[in-house]
């Protein structure tokens, strides 16, 4: 191997290893520096409105920035309270459906109840020494889960004035950032070499347009979800399926629940009522669900982020077993910053014209 070849080899697993690091760091700081990194993805949204205020409205910009930003905030706050009116209206209509559902639900934990309590009687007493001491570790774990569910709210509950504070440096940061923008820009100019200010841009365009890309994608595959459900659900005649499908195709996008988190023990209730054409209908309907979600999560995240379905999987596996359900995020966008990264490092050249190069040198 000659100089060329080695020192191609050196920076290959420079920038590999670099890449992973960075990412890695990248994530593990996030909740430290996500107010600013939501303040300049707003102010990087605003840019255009505000050019266009100073450019036909006269306006500098400073005040620009303040009047888009008074905008963003008016826009944010109007969806929000769509949303909690409709939520409200929605949960009051299940509300008015509950005392149906908590009669039908009584009566069969009732039932149960009372053929478990004639079978328990007729049991030998080292049997029912066996079903207390299990009664007796479920109430425990049912107390345990009770006191972290306290603890929870308490937390949160102590967490409201710093998600307060969370909210205002945003939006300080946001208008400080769009009011100041290329005087920042020209201040990091001057201070750092050209090409290192290009190559931040083009990592931080990455960057960017991975972590959108992806948003894209989980917001096409829970807009999937949400349609499927929601037919399925008013085929199978389940009332309220626009809410139901709605709640669900959020949940869906979580990998630790997804749909089987409530389809399931849904379908499973439904058999133990004895109400079969219901639990294999919901059975069904998740399987449905899940195979289409296994057939176009590949190629929608691969069409966002601009790598092939097949590339997109492995990142995803790989990420999902090194770092966990985080890991199926930073898989695809480590993917993706080393494409970009090692495309510019070869000049736009395949990796074959770029060895044969060397060999010529």
């Amino acid at each position: 191997m000659n100089k060329k070849g080695l020192k191609l080899f050196l920076k290959l697993l420079l920038v590999i290893g670099g890449t992973i690091v960075g990412v890695l760091l990248f994530f593990k700081s996030i909740f430290y520096i996500a107010p600013f990194i939501i303040a300049f993805a707003l102010s990087s949204l605003m840019e255009p409105l505000i050019k266009f205020l100073m450019k036909k409205v006269k306006l500098n910009r400073k005040v620009s920035a303040l009047i888009s930003l008074l905008l963003v905030l008016l826009i944010t706050g109007l969806v929000v309270a769509f949303l909690i009116f409709r939520i409200y209206q929605e949960a009051q209509s299940l509300y008015l459906l509950m005392p149906e559902y908590t009669t039908n639900i009584y009566n069969n934990i009732e039932e149960y109840i009372r053929k478990a309590s004639e079978i328990y009687l007729r049991l030998p007493s080292e049997a029912t020494k066996s079903i207390e001491g299990m009664i007796a570790n479920l109430m425990s774990s049912v107390s345990a889960i009770g006191s972290s569910f306290a603890k929870r709210l308490v937390n949160t509950a102590i967490s409201i004035p710093q998600a307060i504070i969370f909210v205002i440096i945003t939006i300080l940061s946001t208008f400080f950032m769009a009011s100041d923008r290329e005087k920042i820009y020209d201040y990091i100019k001057l201070n750092i070499p050209e090409e290192w200010v290009d190559r931040v841009i083009n990592i931080k365009d990455d960057m960017f347009a991975a972590l959108f890309g992806y948003i894209r994608a989980q917001l096409i595959l829970m807009s999937v979800t949400f349609v499927e459900l929601s037919i399925g659900f008013a085929i199978i005649g389940v009332r309220q399926n626009i809410l139901l499908g709605l709640l669900i195709s959020i949940i869906d996008a979580l990998p630790i629940l997804g749909t089987g988190g409530v389809l399931i023990p849904w379908a499973i209730y439904n058999f133990i009522t004895h109400d079969l054409r219901m639990g294999i209908s919901l059975i069904i309907l998740y399987g449905v669900v899940l195979v289409v979600r296994q057939l176009i999560e590949p190629k929608v995240l691969g069409q966002q982020i601009g790598l092939h379905p097949l590339a997109t999987l492995l990142a995803m596996y790989i990420g999902l077993r090194v770092f966990g359900y985080i890991g199926m995020i930073i898989g695809p966008i480590t993917l993706l910053l080393l494409k970009n990264i090692i495309g510019g490092l070869f000049k736009k050249k395949s990796f074959k014209e770029y060895v044969r190069e060397c060999k010529e040198d």
